[in-house]
């Protein structure tokens, strides 16, 4: 009994609503500040909530080969066909919400990053927690945080389109990570931010360099 109680008090777990809460006056505190310096502060929030959330708890991350390239392949078929309609709306979204100065900035935030500490938080701890729609509506809530004050000034349409995306590949993720796992999930969500904000700059600046 005492070796259980001292276990018990070593946990330090926090709700998943009210570390969102944080996250989110996170994100309010950060306004005035640029873009790519708010977004690595909301990520790294959003990360160290996630470890002190998940002290003491267990997420399962065991993974094969197949089931990576699974996520690869499913994050291939649902994204390439928006990207060939939506190049340029994707394009000059990319610009404005990661402004990152160079495609291996982009590259490291918007693939690497973000897919790594949202998975973490929103399929994992979360989606443990509160279950698939919590997470679901919370990632969507997430959009509001990183996007709200580059879409403020006359292009709140972009963000809700955005917030509403978010919450569609929120949904995704999470079947596919109820269905396939947590790293299949990660995975899938890199592929797509690869194909969604990597690809259509990458493909208008070499377009540029060769004409």
């Amino acid at each position: 009994m005492a070796r259980k109680g001292r276990a018990s008090r070593g946990k330090l777990e926090i709700d998943a609503y009210l570390a969102f809460a944080i996250f989110a006056a996170v994100g309010v505190a950060t306004w005035g500040l640029d873009q790519a310096v708010r977004l690595t502060l909301a990520w790294s929030t959003l990360l160290v909530l996630a470890v002190v959330h998940g002290t003491g708890q267990k997420v399962q991350f065991s993974y094969t080969l197949t089931e990576l390239a699974r996520g690869a392949v499913v994050g291939v078929l649902l994204a390439v066909p928006v990207c060939l309609v939506l190049r340029d709306f994707l394009t000059a979204t990319s610009q404005r919400l990661f402004a990152a100065d160079s495609i291996l900035s982009l590259l490291w935030g918007a693939v690497l990053l973000m897919p790594a500490v949202e998975a973490l938080y929103f399929r994992g701890l979360v989606y443990r927690q509160k279950g698939l729609w919590p997470s679901v509506l919370l990632y969507a809530g997430a959009g509001v945080v990183y996007f709200l004050p580059v879409t403020w000034d006359g292009h709140l349409p972009i963000l809700a389109a955005l917030v509403c995306g978010m919450a569609l590949l929120g949904f995704v993720y999470g079947y596919v990570r109820a269905m396939h796992g947590l790293a299949t999930s990660l995975v899938c969500q890199a592929t797509i931010n690869c194909v969604f904000f990597v690809l259509p700059p990458l493909a208008q600046g070499l377009t540029r360099a060769v004409g």
